[in-house]
C-alpha cells in the first residue's frame, strides 16, 4: 500500500514491460548497426583516399625490380627520383602513414651509385674492383629495405582499410 493515498501499488503491466523490452533491444540494434554502417564507410573513404599512394608504392618496388638486375649509375636514377618526389608528396598528405622511411631508404640507395663511366674506368684500373663490388653490395642492400619499407607501408594501409 502506497502510505499517501492508501491504494495498492499495482506493478508494471506485462504488456508494457515486454513492449518496453523489445523497444530497447531494437534500438540496441539499430544504434549498433548504425554505428558499423558509418565505420563501414569511414573505411571504404579512407581507401579510396589512400588508393593512388599504395599504387606509388607498387610502382616504387617495379622500379626497384628493373634496378636490381643492373648496376645503377646516375643515369639510371630519372624514374626512381620522380617516384621518390611523388612518395614524399605522398608523405606530406598522410603523415601518420611511414612514407618518411621509404624515403629515406630511397636516399641510401642514391648514396651507392657507381662512378660514371664506371666500365672503362675498371679497364683502365683507376678504381679498384673492391671498391665496385662493395658499392654493388650496398646497392643490393638498398633495394632490399626500399621494397621492405613499401611493403611495411602497405600492410599499414591494408590494416587501416581493411
Amino acid at each position: 500500500m502506497d502510505a499517501c493515498s492508501n491504494t495498492p501499488q499495482e506493478g508494471f503491466d506485462s504488456t508494457w514491460t515486454w513492449t518496453a523490452a523489445v523497444g530497447v533491444i531494437t534500438l540496441l540494434v539499430t544504434t549498433y548497426f548504425s554505428v558499423e554502417q558509418l565505420r563501414k564507410r569511414k573505411k571504404t573513404a579512407e581507401a579510396k583516399r589512400l588508393k593512388p599512394d599504395y599504387d606509388l608504392l607498387d610502382e616504387v618496388v617495379v622500379v626497384v625490380g628493373k634496378l636490381e638486375a643492373l648496376p645503377a649509375q646516375k643515369a639510371d636514377l630519372a624514374l626512381l627520383n620522380e617516384l621518390r618526389s611523388r612518395v614524399k608528396q605522398a608523405e606530406r598528405r598522410a603523415p601518420d602513414l611511414p612514407f618518411g622511411d621509404v624515403v629515406a631508404r630511397i636516399d641510401v640507395y642514391q648514396k651507392t651509385m657507381l662512378p660514371d663511366c664506371f666500365g672503362k674506368k675498371l679497364a683502365g684500373k683507376r678504381v679498384a674492383l673492391d671498391e665496385l663490388l662493395e658499392l654493388s653490395r650496398q646497392q643490393g642492400a638498398a633495394l632490399t629495405e626500399i621494397r621492405a619499407a613499401c611493403d611495411a607501408v602497405q600492410l599499414d594501409i591494408d590494416r587501416r582499410t581493411t
